[in-house]
Formats: C-alpha cells, sequence, structure tokens
C-alpha cells in the first residue's frame, strides 16, 4: 500500500502536493492537461472546475482520456445543459492506478489487487445583473478504493465570476466537504483549494491569457499557473500552460528537459460540432502525460 500512495502522490506533486484524497485533484481532462492545470475561466471544453463558468459554456457531451506513467490513467464523461436562465452539469471522473502484486509482512504474495478513485458531480449556475455576475456550485460524492480498503468523501465546491470590461474574474472553493468514511480511525483533512482565477483577450488578436493563483487551505502548498489560448483559422485551436513549479523541476540533467519541465500543450480542431482535443504535460526529467478528448455539441 505504501508503494501505491507513493505513485499517488507522485501523480499529482506537479499540481498541489497532497498526500490525501489526492485523486481530488489530479487531472482528468484533456485540456487540463494541455493547461498545465489552469483554464478555470476559458469557456472553450471547459469542465467547470469553477462551476460559475457554467452559463458560459455551450451544451456538449465531453469524452477524456488521460494517460500518466506507470500504468495510471484517467477519464471523465461530462455533459451540461440548460433550462430556462438555469444552467446545470454532470461530471463522472475516474482514476487508474493499476494491477498491484500482494504480499504480507512475510513477503508472501496474496493476489494482484487494483486501486482507484470515482468521483460523481453534479453542478448548477445561474448568471444575474445581466450576465455580469455568475454563482455556480457543485456537489459530489468521491469513493476511492485501495485493495480491501475503501474510503468515501461528500465534496462541495462552490465558484463566483465577474465579467468587467477589463478583466474577467473568478474565485472558487474547490473539494470542500466531508469524510463519510475514511482509510482507518485516524481523522483525515480533504486537499481542499482557493482558486483564484483573472483571465483576457488581446485586443486585435485571437489569443486569451489566464493567470490562476492555487492555495492550498492545508498551508502544504501554492502555485500560479499561466495559461493561453490562441485561436487559428480553420478551427485549431493552441494550448499552452506552464506554473511557478518549473523552478522545481529543474535538473542539471538535460536543458532540453529544462526547458519543457511543467510545461502543457495541446490543439484542439473544430469541425461543425465536433472538436478532437490533443494534449501533453512534461514535467521533471522527463516526465510525460498524455491527453485525447471529444465533445460534441448539441
Amino acid at each position: 500500500m505504501n508503494r501505491i500512495f507513493f505513485i499517488i502522490s507522485a501523480l499529482v506533486s506537479f499540481s498541489l502536493a497532497q498526500t490525501t484524497y489526492p485523486g481530488l485533484n489530479a487531472w482528468t481532462h484533456g485540456q487540463t492537461v494541455g493547461l498545465a492545470g489552469g483554464g478555470y475561466l476559458f469557456a472553450n471544453q471547459n469542465e467547470f472546475r469553477n462551476p460559475a463558468m457554467l452559463p458560459d459554456s455551450t451544451r456538449h457531451f465531453k469524452i477524456n482520456m488521460v494517460k500518466y506513467p506507470a500504468g495510471i490513467s484517467g477519464q471523465s464523461i461530462i455533459i451540461n445543459g440548460q433550462r430556462a436562465q438555469h444552467r446545470f452539469g454532470i461530471k463522472a471522473n475516474r482514476l487508474n492506478y493499476g494491477q498491484f502484486d500482494g504480499r504480507d509482512l512475510n513477503n508472501n504474495t496474496t493476489g494482484d489487487y487494483s486501486a482507484g478513485d470515482i468521483h460523481i458531480q453534479a453542478a448548477y449556475g445561474k448568471a444575474f445583473n445581466s450576465g455580469r455576475f455568475v454563482f455556480g456550485i457543485s456537489g459530489g460524492f468521491f469513493m476511492s478504493a485501495i485493495e480491501n480498503e475503501k474510503a468515501n468523501v461528500f465534496t462541495l465546491s462552490p465558484g463566483i465570476i465577474f465579467h468587467s470590461r477589463i478583466v474577467k474574474t473568478g474565485l472558487s472553493l474547490q473539494n470542500y466537504g466531508t469524510v463519510l468514511k475514511s482509510y482507518s480511525n485516524v481523522s483525515s483533512r480533504l486537499p481542499s483549494v482557493v482558486i483564484a482565477s483573472f483571465s483576457r483577450g488581446i485586443s486585435g488578436l485571437p489569443l486569451i491569457f489566464e493567470v490562476d493563483y492555487i492555495h492550498s487551505t492545508n498551508g502544504q502548498d501554492s502555485n500560479f499557473i499561466l495559461s493561453s489560448l490562441l485561436y487559428l483559422k480553420n478551427g485549431l485551436i493552441i494550448k499552452s500552460g506552464t506554473s511557478l513549479h518549473k523552478k522545481g523541476q529543474i535538473t542539471e540533467v538535460s536543458f532540453l528537459n529544462n526547458i519543457f519541465a511543467d510545461m502543457g500543450m495541446g490543439i484542439s480542431y473544430e469541425y461543425e460540432d465536433i472538436l478532437f482535443d490533443l494534449n501533453t504535460y512534461t514535467y521533471g526529467p522527463g516526465g510525460f502525460v498524455f491527453a485525447m478528448g471529444l465533445s460534441v455539441r448539441y
């Protein structure tokens, strides 16, 4: 079991350094990978991590797959829609940590076992004051299993967005809630974070930038993420992102690896009502994450 927690912690260390229920912060959406964890306020391919983004997002059905090192993989299914002035969304995330060789205290094999997380969320958003102010909230049920041990968590994530002439501003509280069932009797805290986001387009250019400040309420880490979307002709969208975690991933192994450390890149192609999405993220001395997605507007 210690091996599993080591892999899980390494998996999300480039997002926020947490060791309790780290699957809550792992990336299972393709565009999030390409933006190095940013993009909370981008309407394109948004997964409403800030639920107040629901009114800005067109109706889509989205499927995403993320491939991590060490046989770890993530998947997500997202659908959103509206009724009158009310916006709704449903999201299901799955993180599979793979198969492991079970052994007892005497190092005798006890058979293979698996580990994984599932997070199901429902979200609601509504715009006020002619769309300048938006409120959203999402609630979910997180289920985690390691061998025969299981944990259940109820999550709550509210968010607000304010549209001004100068900048689009967002504030969200992610992964608050309560632990319904823990792996042990030891009290554990959720990896809750506060995210402040600022997004603005460049006048005269098909380019949008966003800066996100992510702060852990456990006081373990904080991070600034810079991400961008560049809209080209013929339905092409170029994505990129990086963060302050880059300085902690620079080594003396390779100059080229240092350039691409903590860097997300992606490309989307939209044809009529269908959007194809490919994204990558590189970290440390050669670590690599790959993601792909398909979105259908209805």
